[in-house]
């Protein structure tokens, strides 16, 4: 699998664009390789935008159970 390059050392406006193309080529690896397994191109793209969904629905409900869980630690 094609490695995947870490952010700029400084912040950047262009940091969403950066992330996309780093993850560029390991992304159409995995594709590939369900391709290659015998899945069709339609069901990989589908499953990779459900993968995708779900992982962005993950991060914002932890974000909103920590804050949850600080407001429930003050005094």
């Amino acid at each position: 699998m094609n490695q995947i390059a870490p952010p700029p050392a400084a912040h950047s406006s262009d940091r969403f664009i950066l992330c996309q193309e780093a993850m560029e080529a390991a992304f159409q690896d995995v594709a590939a390789a369900a391709i290659a397994a015998g899945w069709e191109r339609g069901e990989v793209a589908t499953a990779l935008v459900e993968l995708a969904d779900n992982n962005a629905l993950s991060v914002l409900a932890n974000q909103d159970l920590g804050v949850v869980l600080a407001a429930l630690d003050r005094p």
